[in-house]
C-alpha cells in the first residue's frame, strides 16, 4: 500500500550558491574552451587533407564525433 505525499511530509531544501571568480580565472577557462573547440574543428579538417592526398590508399582515416570526444576527453 502507498500513500502520496504531501508537502508537509517531504519538507523543503532551498540552496543558494554564489560563485565568485577572478577575470584572470574567467580568462583562463575560455582560453581552455577556445582551445577544445579549435582542436575540435581542425581535427576533421587535417584528417580529410590526409586522405585526400592519398588517393585510393588503403589507409584511410576517420575523424568523426566519437574520434573527437575521445581525444579531447583523453588524460594527458
Amino acid at each position: 500500500m502507498t500513500t502520496a505525499a504531501t508537502a508537509e511530509d517531504t519538507g523543503c531544501a532551498r540552496w543558494a550558491f554564489r560563485l565568485r571568480l577572478s577575470s584572470a580565472a574567467l580568462m583562463a577557462e575560455w582560453d581552455r574552451c577556445r582551445w577544445a573547440g579549435n582542436e575540435w574543428r581542425a581535427k576533421p579538417k587535417q584528417t580529410h587533407a590526409r586522405n585526400r592526398h592519398r588517393p585510393g590508399g588503403t589507409d584511410k582515416r576517420t575523424c568523426g564525433p566519437a574520434q573527437l570526444d575521445k581525444m579531447l576527453t583523453e588524460r594527458c
